[in-house]
């Protein structure tokens, strides 16, 4: 009977001991598995952050290459009306006043020409003969009509004289200039013209306030020099 007893104690022992080995091989086996899953999820997610690293680096790479290679076009068309006082000087002073002159320029300005701004201008001035002189030689008037036509270069100073608030020009014309003498006699009711054509020149200096130009130049155009003093709009007609 003790060894029938002793024998299913044995047994008892072997089965709990084997439920017991069983159990832990099982957690073990749950644990290995979590852990494998959560170091193979670590590692897909850290590809996943290395990707979008990876290709936010190229992008802003490429960003950058298209920022440092755009190029910058800054240029148009200016349309510049102008309104002036001109002085006959030299020989042109004898027998004339100070006089309107009314103009308008278009201008090109282009970063690549920069300092350098062409242009195209038309003038219209107008001076009446002194009154000595006009009741000296019996006339009744005595007017002095030009013309200019021709064509421009002015130089932006900015680029070797530092300004804070103005930009100082140079400027260059040289123009085609169709003159008219109206003169009008005592005697007649008629006015007579003398008509006169002249290749001239100009030098001037002035000074831009936004759009806003004021400038003098000396007009070599013997015998009709003067010394002009305009002021001058600036209007964008096309940008490119």
């Amino acid at each position: 009977m003790k060894l029938v007893i002793k024998s299913i104690g044995r047994v008892r022992l072997k089965i709990n001991l084997v439920l017991l080995f069983s159990g832990i091989l099982f957690v073990s086996t749950l644990s290995f598995g979590q852990s494998a899953d959560s170091k193979l999820f670590s590692g897909d997610e850290f590809k996943l952050k290395l990707n979008n690293r990876t290709s936010s680096s190229d992008t802003i790479k490429t960003d950058f290459k298209k920022s440092t290679t755009q190029k910058i076009k800054i240029g148009g068309l200016f349309l510049a009306p102008s309104i002036g006082v001109a002085f006959p000087a030299g020989e042109f002073k004898d027998y004339s006043v100070a006089g309107l002159i009314l103009g308008v320029k278009a201008e090109i300005a282009y970063i690549k020409f920069y300092p350098f701004i062409f242009g195209f201008v038309y003038e219209y001035q107008t001076n009446s003969g002194i009154g000595e002189y006009v009741t000296t030689n019996s006339f009744t008037n005595y007017d002095t009509k030009i013309t200019y036509i021709g064509g421009s270069l002015d130089i932006v100073l900015s680029k070797f004289i530092r300004t804070d608030f103005t930009t100082p020009i140079f400027s260059f014309e040289l123009k085609y200039a169709s003159v008219v003498n109206d003169v009008g006699f005592e005697n007649s009711s008629e006015n007579y013209s003398i008509n006169n054509s002249l290749l001239i020149y100009s030098f001037g200096l002035g000074f831009t306030l936004y759009v806003f130009d004021l400038s003098g130049k000396y007009t070599f155009a013997s015998p009709y020099s003067t010394l002009t003093f305009q002021g001058k709009f600036h209007f964008p007609l096309i940008k490119f």
